[in-house]
């Protein structure tokens, strides 16, 4: 769990600092907020793509070959966007080479600490996934800081190179569970899974199952949502004056809320079960994007923040948890594979929809405005993803 925890802090890191570097290239280089943001969604677009194999060889030969060299890639991409100067530039490193790169951190890290824990799974889960969420709280002050002390390119050269180098050392330590080291849930524990569900699918039948194309797109829309906001919620707090440093902290109001929230949604779904919890987390989420649209003053900004990152933490944490509840282990890398596609397809558009609508229209005002609707329609084919199979 530790290093896997690490590895995902590792490589969230320069990720969770690209929303801060935003508005810095746009005023360097004169590129539209929209163009930058694309090459975010290239990375997160063929990572997706790049997991499907990843997925797959994961499930036969281990997770620590795959995480150590996609890790180094993505540090090593992320340090040398210190050098750019065109557009393609900043979209071969952070979109094509740093999108391969930080393919494998997240559904390696859940499919591992997935096959090494039963009885207490949310837990765990949710204390190894946290390391995405902590990022947003340090990397978006500490991009901030050192842009002011030594520059914007020696300031993406030393968290590209410093966060590579870790994460390659936790990577290497990384390993599955030997016959008689993981433990399997009690029958008890099973009340939490979703009825019906088969005991272990292939990657086939998980295709054939219109249930992981429920959460498949479920997922998608939040990883619209999420992106969208830690990418441009710097800048939307920024165009209202706020100095770049005291915008960042937006993005640790967020990380402090989706740290909370991942905590407490592996501790309670273990006890109530995953569909309640998830239940929880879609209320908090509107109630936060109804505050956010009414905006009012700076605290009605960190405070809906707060509440927002709660809510996509514990829809998220329970979106994993539900996949192997639903579909067994058998093929969970490649299943997750295809699910983790479908959460970076809308990673992908988010940010960059929103970029280009506010190029268009000058404010944040219909992405935003659309977000509710979207988590309305999450909730709903979740529902159906988690729901008994009809013969």
């Amino acid at each position: 769990m530790a290093a896997l925890f690490t590895v995902i802090y590792g490589v969230s890191t320069p990720l969770a600092a690209f929303g801060v570097f935003l508005p810095v290239f746009a005023e360097t280089f004169g590129w539209s907020r929209g163009a930058i943001a694309t090459a975010l969604s290239t990375n997160l677009l063929l990572g997706g793509l790049a997991g499907f194999a990843i997925g797959a060889l994961a499930d036969r030969h281990g997770p620590r070959v795959m995480l150590v060299i996609t890790v180094v890639l993505a540090g090593t991409a992320f340090a040398l966007v210190s050098t750019v100067h065109s557009l393609w530039q900043l979209y071969l490193l952070v979109g094509v080479l740093g999108g391969i790169g930080m393919s494998s951190f997240y559904l390696l890290g859940t499919t591992t600490v997935t096959r090494w824990f039963g009885e207490r799974r949310g837990l765990a889960l949710a204390l190894v996934l946290v390391g995405f969420n902590l990022a947003y709280i340090s990397g978006g002050p500490l991009a901030a800081w050192l842009i002011e002390r030594v520059g914007w390119r020696a300031a993406y050269a030393l968290l590209g190179g410093v966060c590579g180098l870790i994460t390659m050392l936790a990577a290497l330590t990384v390993r599955l569970p030997r016959v008689g080291e993981a433990a399997e849930p009690r029958a008890a524990s099973t009340r939490t899974a979703a009825p019906g569900a088969a005991p272990s699918s292939t990657l086939a039948e998980a295709l054939g199952d219109p249930r992981q194309w429920y959460l498949n797109v479920a997922w998608l829309l939040l990883g619209a949502l999420s992106l969208m906001v830690s990418v441009h919620i710097v800048s939307f707090a920024h165009d209202q004056g706020i100095s770049l440093a005291g915008a960042s902290l937006a993005l640790t109001a967020y990380g402090t809320g989706a740290v909370s929230g991942r905590v407490a949604s592996g501790l309670v779904s273990d006890r109530i079960g995953t569909v309640t919890t998830i239940r929880l987390g879609y209320v908090l989420q509107l109630l936060a994007l109804v505050v956010l649209l009414g905006l009012s003053s700076r605290e009605a900004l960190f405070g809906s923040l707060l509440v927002l990152g709660v809510g996509f933490a514990v829809t998220d944490t329970m979106l994993a948890k539900a996949v192997p509840e639903v579909f067994g282990t058998r093929a969970l890398g490649a299943i997750l594979g295809v699910l983790n596609l479908g959460w970076r397809c809308g990673a992908a558009l988010g940010p960059a929809a929103a970029g280009f609508l506010h190029d268009v229209t000058g404010s944040y005002v219909i992405p935003f405005g659309a977000a509710p609707i979207a988590v309305l329609a999450s909730w709903g084919l979740f529902a159906l993803g988690s729901s008994r199979r009809h013969a």
